[in-house]
């Protein structure tokens, strides 16, 4: 959470292991390795002027509330929910819902969307 909020790619990538996937339904879009999944945060990180995390659990496993707000925004906005799959060596995946979908599952965990 404290890699995210702070956009530390070099953090977040550490605490995943080498061969971890990253994906996001309901988009068909995934990613396999450390590398390709630093290239896609590399330029999504980008697009945002910030981000705060909320830890919470989903089907038994940790999980993470994301909240982002633009670089012109001053407002946070509910964006997407993150369900860890911890293994040994670090996070063996990361299951992430994202809008429009990530959004509304917010009131499901008690969240508020702004």
């Amino acid at each position: 959470m404290r890699a995210w909020q702070a956009a530390n790619l070099d953090g977040f990538i550490e605490l995943l292991r080498e061969d971890a996937s990253y994906h996001m339904p309901p988009w068909r879009e995934w990613y396999q390795g450390r590398e390709a999944i630093r290239g896609f945060f590399e330029t999504v990180w980008a697009n945002f002027g910030g981000f705060r995390a909320v830890a919470i659990g989903a089907n038994a496993q940790p999980a993470v509330a994301v909240y982002a707000r633009g670089h012109r925004d001053r407002k946070w906005q509910a964006h997407s929910l993150h369900v860890i799959e911890p293994a040994e060596g670090g996070i063996a995946s990361l299951t992430v819902y994202v809008p429009p979908l990530g959004s509304k599952l917010f009131s499901a965990f008690g969240l508020p969307t702004a």
